[in-house]
């Protein structure tokens, strides 16, 4: 898979059609969804690009997404970089069509020593489930500070970078290797998000448990999160729902929806 292209593609090619339907159909999914329970408010769509290339996130841009999700930082950091040249390519050729960056979203389970180079790219981290990772987050958001302050060109940030605590939502919770912070251990994160400096508590995110429904598990999400916004009315945010369950999230008061399949087909094999 190609990440590292310099020429920007052809924005009116038969991909950026494929795309184009297939996108009107998620949005129209989401739009029915919404009438359905008589929201107001119509959730964002984060459109998840795992193993996708670069060219397809611009294709993305020009049929209007501003939020792109990503699980691997190392897949992620190339193609965000990536990116930004083919933006850079496609403003040279075509300056009256200008294409703003995407809001960088990293969904994926997190290793602590990725810290540093996932806030290098993301405006989001929605995968925040344990003390350690924090701890790496908050090192890596004082450095970028640190650098900023000291002028170093690109390595400093300007704002803060949104966290999300990642919920295991399952009835009984097993010790094993899937991510996600168990509901009690909710608030003491949620405190530790909001007194780092260069971070800010956004609110949860969780997925869907594979071997039970949908709905009641998101019910549970609904409610973990009025409880944290009674303390940290801020944290407003929830990420939830993918393809196969968005239905159900918009149901339940999902803000941000995390849609990789049913917009760009099936994934390739990583290489």
């Amino acid at each position: 898979m190609e990440l590292h292209s310099t020429s920007s593609p052809e924005l009116e090619d038969d991909r950026t059609e494929e795309l184009r339907e297939r996108l009107d159909a998620v949005r129209a999914r989401i739009d029915r969804a919404v009438a359905l329970v008589g929201r107001r408010e119509r959730p964002e769509l984060i459109v998840v690009t795992k193993f996708f290339p670069a060219e397809d996130v611009l294709r993305l841009l020009h049929l209007g997404v501003t939020d792109v999700g990503e699980n691997r930082d190392q897949e992620a950091s190339a193609k965000a970089d990536a990116v930004g040249r083919l933006i850079a390519a496609h403003t040279a050729d075509h300056p009256d069509r200008p294409l703003a960056p995407p809001r960088w979203h990293f969904i994926g389970q997190l290793q602590s020593n990725k810290a540093r180079s996932v806030l290098r790219y993301a405006s989001s981290v929605h995968s925040v489930d344990r003390s350690s990772l924090l701890k790496a987050l908050r090192r890596a958001a004082a450095g970028s500070a640190e650098s900023q302050e000291a002028g170093a060109p690109a390595a400093g940030r300007a704002r803060e970078v949104d966290c999300l605590i990642q919920v295991d939502l399952r009835t009984e919770i097993p010790s094993d290797a899937r991510g996600g912070a168990r509901p009690e251990q909710i608030a003491q994160l949620a405190d530790s998000v909001q007194a780092a400096e260069g971070l800010r508590l956004a609110g949860l995110m969780a997925v869907a448990p594979l071997d039970e429904p949908p709905g009641p598990a998101f019910a549970r999400l609904a409610e973990l999160s009025a409880e944290l916004r009674t303390v940290h009315p801020e944290a407003v945010m929830v990420s939830a729902g993918m393809s196969n369950d968005l239905e159900e999230a918009v149901a339940h008061g999902a803000t941000h929806l995390r849609i990789g399949r049913d917009v760009l087909g099936n994934r390739p094999a990583p290489r």
